[in-house]
């Protein structure tokens, strides 16, 4: 039998896991003929099928107070528009860069609660953020001089969409529970997507293969067993080593793709990869070592 502490890890590593295999079957949906729009509105729709037997077993009440509607409808249409952004993304650059530069988003909410003045942040992780963004551009170093800008500009898109929705949500997960909340952000990303196909008259191609469908589902399903994954584990180790846990979702993302989709990164972009994780990872440890301190 496996104690709490060792369970708890194990479970966030399979939400990684999960989640890494979101990026790498959006794309090949994409590949075998699926509109964005469809990839978007089946994993919205999937994600709502599967959360409601949890909330109907949970015997928690589906209807939220009303002053949680303006935030939930904020978040989700954040939510909705960072899926679209790292789905567009990866049609442009490796699944690899996109998610570690996804995955920069602690820095970015570091800035937010220091402009806001709600966290101080000592020297040296300023230095470690500061790391982040030289990692970072180690890593879209070869893509821009490749013509893979415009995939680049998409995924810092998708990085400050990310920091919105992850600062936005947080305290919406504490009120609500984080399955009701994320009930409610496939609930209103369903609607937003519903009223922009008549505004705009998406196209709906489903996948030519058998393939592309299952990608298709496949897509959905490991998207919401890495959510709730995720926050189960939590439970068990607590929100800052889960955090620094899921700091292995790019690495798993890349080994994916390179089975999948024979995406492979340079030397210069694996210099980058290793270095913004390393770097985000001693940032975490070090928040997590502040905090510590301050609370004593």
């Amino acid at each position: 039998m496996l104690d709490k502490n060792t369970f708890g890890i194990v479970i966030v590593l399979l939400s990684s896991l999960c989640f890494a295999i979101v990026p790498s079957s959006a794309k090949i949906s994409l590949d075998f003929g699926s509109s964005l729009f469809i990839l978007l509105f089946s994993r919205c729709l999937i994600g709502l099928v599967l959360l409601y037997p949890l909330v109907f077993f949970q015997k928690e009440s589906i209807f939220i107070s009303r002053k949680f509607l303006l935030p939930v409808f904020f978040s989700s249409l954040v939510s909705v528009s960072l899926i679209a952004s790292v789905y567009h993304a990866i049609e442009f650059i490796n699944i690899a860069l996109g998610m570690t530069i996804v995955y920069a988003f602690p820095i970015g909410i570091a800035l937010i609660t220091s402009i806001r003045g709600e966290e101080n942040y000592s020297l040296k992780e300023w230095l470690s953020m500061f790391m982040v963004i030289f990692g970072l551009f180690i890593l879209v170093y070869d893509e821009i001089f490749a013509g893979s800008l415009y995939g680049i500009l998409i995924c810092m898109i998708s990085l400050i969409l990310m920091t919105t929705f992850i600062y936005s949500s947080s305290k919406l997960a504490n009120n609500l529970g984080s399955i009701i909340l994320n009930f409610h952000l496939n609930l209103w990303s369903l609607i937003f997507l519903f009223l922009s196909y008549f505004l705009f008259s998406f196209n709906l191609e489903m996948p030519n293969s058998s393939f592309g469908l299952a990608a298709l589902f496949f897509n959905g399903l490991f998207y919401i067993l890495s959510y709730t994954l995720f926050f189960w584990g939590s439970r068990f180790i607590g929100v800052t080593r889960t955090s620094v846990l899921s700091l292995t979702d790019p690495i798993f993302a890349t080994l994916i793709a390179m089975i999948f989709l024979n995406q492979f990164l340079s030397i210069i972009e694996s210099l980058g990869l290793i270095v913004v994780l390393i770097s985000i990872y001693i940032f975490e440890i070090l928040r997590a070592a502040n905090k510590s301190l301050t609370k004593n």
